[in-house]
């Protein structure tokens, strides 16, 4: 039969709770992001597929959003955001609102469904255990620009840019609780700068721990940006004492 067209760009959102219509099947949600063109017998069979692929029962297809759980609900998104054929799926936050019990079976069914269908995916999140699991390389951004970039082993293990280092210090472990750094680094209580007016040079300067609130010479990072060369550093970081 004819395949329905690529829609080159498909997203699947933070809140499942909000991103389905309540008073609609979820067939007919997964059905929507199909061409108009496409035959009622072949949008039956293509929803069946769908919801197979991301492991719900196809007879669930005539349910309503309220008959589902939160993790249900997430894999029917999936489902109609791939109903497209997306060259690049957008995944934004996709398990933060998600019990932690089901977290884990939806990571697992990104990670698989994106290596079966080699479809390429942008995984937004400030979870840095859920970046380390599911991507293969990491960018990280400071207040809307990308401020170190590279594969993701190297970008979390072996960090450029002080904003990345600072990230990965903050993050909870085994090893440390949260309130272990309470009161010890004034810099980490420094507001972030409005990203409507940023600072200029670089615009993590006024909380960075190498920059010029602790080295006074380095005025540079004030007065140049490091992003205008920042391809000619490890993991393209904007930092121009990154090396």
């Amino acid at each position: 039969r004819k395949l329905p067209r690529r829609r080159p760009l498909q997203m699947v959102f933070q809140d499942p709770y909000s991103s389905l219509d309540p008073r609609m099947a979820i067939g007919e949600s997964i059905t929507e992001a199909m061409p108009r063109d496409t035959s009622r017998g072949a949008r039956r069979d293509e929803v069946a597929r769908l919801l197979d692929l991301v492991q719900l029962d196809p007879e669930r297809a005539t349910m309503l959003p309220g008959q589902l759980s939160g993790g249900q609900r997430q894999r029917v998104a999936l489902a109609r955001a791939l109903a497209g054929r997306p060259q690049v799926l957008i995944a934004d936050e996709i398990t933060s609102a998600l019990d932690v019990s089901v977290q884990g079976a939806v990571l697992n069914l990104v990670r698989d469904v994106q290596r079966r269908l080699a479809l390429s995916m942008l995984f937004i999140s400030h979870n840095l255990a859920v970046v380390r699991y599911v991507s293969d390389v990491v960018a990280v951004m400071y207040l809307g620009r990308i401020v170190e970039a590279g594969p993701a082993e190297q970008v979390l293990t072996d960090p450029r840019h002080p904003y990345t280092r600072d990230l990965l210090a903050a993050a909870p472990s085994a090893h440390r609780g949260l309130l272990d750094d309470v009161g010890g680094d004034p810099l980490a209580d420094t507001e972030p700068a409005d990203p409507h007016h940023p600072p200029p040079g670089c615009r993590y300067h006024p909380r960075c721990p190498i920059g010029p609130l602790v080295h006074t010479d380095r005025t540079l990072c004030v007065s140049a940006d490091p992003a205008d060369d920042a391809a000619h550093r490890p993991h393209h970081a904007a930092c121009h004492f990154a090396a």
